[in-house]
């Protein structure tokens, strides 16, 4: 078996990509743009939206970290024309419709938007158990869980072919890759990997756990080796190709959680992207 160990980083640029407009700063009195000149931008784009507010005490609080349920809510206000269940009417997301949550009850702050957009085809960020599916709304985002949550499926030319994921994520450090001779035989090394319970029913949330991405190689082709591979794979290779969360130094700092600041600019880049791409209106009428 050949191992390759490469490690990604996805983290946040401090420089703006897109050009924008540029929205007056908020009167935080807890933004400093000395330290958050890099986030006041979004900051206030995403205060003008209605996506988020500051606090009553005039903070915003940058640093305070983001859960599930409050990133859940952020796409779910600035999306808003993205409602993939439709009353009485079936819908290419229908069979993917979670009726009920069994962390996520009615009277959850976030239940409304919780329910109304989040399918069962949120990888990695919706577990099945005997009980139902869970969703963990209180889990604290790190930047893994951010690729896991983020509306990915939203991006165009979304089919990256396995090779190129290879080559993006072998440019950066600190995601594991192994990359395997392809075999269907159960004893291969890439079968063998995923028996360490990245498909396990159990009920965990494994929203911001990171497994080997397993890649198989078939003479000249690369391959996905599972599932979970290819999905988290290509969503990490999307965003870095995008420039909506990139590689810093080399590094993804995976396990760094994330915090309001961070959120709101990652939501203000995906924005722009979809702005610049022509299908924004799609998905967002603001």
């Amino acid at each position: 078996m050949k191992v390759i160990t490469v490690f990604l980083a996805l983290i946040l640029g401090l420089s703006g990509i897109y050009p924008a407009v540029t929205h007056a700063a908020p009167k935080f009195h807890d933004v400093d743009p000395k330290k958050y000149g890099w986030a006041m931008n979004s900051i206030s784009f995403m205060v003008d939206k209605g996506v988020v507010s500051g606090y009553p005490d005039g903070r915003f609080q940058p640093e305070r970290l983001v859960d599930k349920a409050e990133m859940t809510v952020m796409i779910y206000r600035l999306f808003d024309q993205y409602r993939p269940y439709k009353a009485n009417k079936k819908t290419d997301y229908s069979n993917y419709h979670i009726e009920k949550f069994a962390d996520v009850p009615k009277s959850h702050w976030a239940y409304t938007e919780i329910s109304s957009i989040v399918t069962r085809d949120w990888w990695n960020a919706v577990r099945y158990s005997s009980n139902g599916y869970f969703f963990f709304p209180d889990t604290k985002l790190n930047r893994i869980g951010a690729a896991n949550v983020l509306p990915v499926f939203m991006l165009e030319n979304q089919d990256i072919p396995a090779a190129e994921v290879l080559q993006i994520l072998s440019g950066m450090r600190d995601i594991p890759i192994i990359l395997s001779p392809y075999s269907l035989d159960p004893n291969s090394p890439g079968h063998l990997f995923q028996e360490d319970g990245r498909y396990n029913e159990d009920g965990r949330d494994q929203t911001n756990i990171l497994y080997p991405l397993l890649f198989g190689q078939d003479g000249d082709e690369i391959l996905f080796t599972d599932d979970y591979s290819g999905i988290l794979g290509t969503n990490l290779a999307l965003l870095q190709r995008t420039g909506i969360m990139t590689a810093w130094n080399g590094k993804f700092e995976g396990g760094e959680m994330l915090t309001r600041a961070e959120a709101v600019t990652i939501l203000h880049r995906f924005y722009n992207h979809l702005k610049q791409t022509g299908t924004l209106r799609q998905y967002s009428s603001k």
